[in-house]
């Protein structure tokens, strides 16, 4: 029957993918496990076997969590604070050319500053620590969620903020039904490049100057010269960036499926 004979390759299809990247993934561990200590010194490379050992020995005692729950809860805190003030300076320069026409060479100056030439500033007015953290993740999530969101605010049909205007809409009915909804797609944009940016910039604070956090575990064991608890921290972080990246995959194909549906769909 011809639905069957279509059901077999797509079940093929659907695992193919990951179990070649499954494969890739054991035979590069394989290979890292058999050069390490015979074509490379141990002692930069260290092992996946040793490597798994520190890991799951900071799961067990607590280290892990203790520092990955200071990482994440810097970058939610930032993210929050530099993303609620980008939507709302690039809501308000978004909708109001003359204002944007006088801050955007301010904002474009501070935007194409290298972001750790300020690290020593930050450091003089809000110390070391988290003050420090949420400072540098504030400053990079307000820059990339503020242009996502002034463009997206510009980018709306003057059409429809001219018909909510005939039909009675206050300005509330205009950003809430209107600019806000239209600009959603440059929103989201931004938060799927802005919430890992989060992340990084945390955990490049957290080397620089911190005694908690998964940067902190990175600079400690480097500093030990203790490369299995270095992969150990680098892979944790690959491994949280990667659930990040999926998790937002899932999240805003959820919060665009309207625009993907078109018109049709509503």
């Amino acid at each position: 029957m011809p639905v069957e004979s279509d059901a077999v390759p797509k079940k093929r299809s659907r695992w193919t993918v990951p179990m070649i990247r499954l494969a890739i993934v054991i035979g590069v561990l394989a290979l890292w496990e058999l050069a390490s200590g015979r074509v490379i010194d141990e002692f930069f490379i260290s092992r996946p076997s040793e490597i798994a050992q520190v890991w799951v020995r900071w799961v067990g005692d607590g280290t892990l969590w203790y520092n990955a729950s200071s990482t994440f809860l810097s970058a939610a805190i930032g993210f929050a604070l530099g993303g609620t003030a980008a939507i709302v300076v690039g809501y308000v320069l978004g909708g109001s050319p003359r204002l944007a026409e006088i801050f955007e060479p301010f904002i474009t100056s501070i935007y194409s500053l290298p972001k750790l030439a300020l690290v020593p500033l930050f450091v003089m007015w809000f110390g070391i620590g988290r003050p420090l953290q949420l400072a540098i993740c504030g400053l990079v999530v307000f820059f990339l969620m503020f242009y996502n969101t002034y463009y997206g605010i510009r980018d709306v049909d003057r059409g429809l903020i001219d018909a909510m205007r005939v039909m009675g809409g206050s300005k509330w009915d205009i950003a809430t039904r209107v600019r806000l909804p239209s600009a959603l797609v440059w929103v989201t944009a931004g938060l799927k490049l802005s919430v890992p940016q989060a992340l990084v910039a945390v955990v490049v604070a957290e080397i620089l100057a911190s005694n908690r956090g998964l940067g902190h575990l990175v600079a400690l064991n480097s500093g030990q010269f203790n490369s299995a608890g270095t992969f150990a921290a680098v892979a944790t972080l690959l491994l949280v960036g990667i659930v990040i990246d999926r998790l937002l995959a899932v999240a805003t194909r959820r919060a665009l499926i309207w625009k993907q549906e078109g018109p049709a769909g509503r």
